[in-house]
């Protein structure tokens, strides 16, 4: 196993450890309890992605930068934590408010948009000029863009009726 196969394994095991910070923050911000049961049976599923993940390898390259593994390691728990926060967060916002699901779906894109509109025309505003907005488009780029909506809703639908925590399960 190469260093830079390790550390992006370390990664991906690191990560996984969003389904734990998901309980953890469930359990303080939303009140919820969770049996022993429950939190074997998290641990158990944290255990089990990460060997799956482990066990897929990868093929060896060569890289040309230097590598922070601590730094590494930091972003990728960071990256849990926030997970797990952004997750229980919005499951809070949803189930505490009066807004629909697909309101709050609404006013979550229209905060998005003028962000991403702004990072478009920032990164590409004379391609986007002079061809198109959506001058490449075909098929399979809409079909990507109707899957990926449909399951951000699909999501919201689950927190909103289920939790977080049984997302991360399935």
């Amino acid at each position: 196993v190469s260093a830079s196969n390790l550390d992006a394994a370390t990664y991906q095991v690191t990560y996984q450890l969003k389904i734990l910070t998901t309980a953890l923050f469930a359990v303080f911000m939303l009140r919820k309890k969770l049996l022993s049961t429950q939190w074997g049976s998290l641990f158990i599923l944290v255990c089990g992605v990460a060997l799956v993940q482990l066990s897929q390898g990868g093929e060896s390259r060569q890289l040309t930068v230097e590598q922070n593994r601590t730094l590494g390691f930091a972003a990728a728990l960071g990256a849990c934590v926030l997970s797990g926060f952004a997750g229980i967060f919005f499951e809070k916002m949803l189930k505490t408010s009066d807004l629909s699901v697909w309101m709050r779906n609404i006013q979550l894109s229209l905060l998005s948009l003028p962000l991403s509109l702004i990072t478009a025309y920032a990164n590409d505003g004379v391609a986007i000029s002079s061809k198109g907005f959506f001058f490449g488009y075909d098929g399979f780029v809409y079909f990507l863009v109707l899957l990926q909506a449909t399951g951000g809703l699909i999501v919201a639908v689950v927190v909103k009726y289920a939790d977080n925590i049984l997302k991360g399960f399935a």
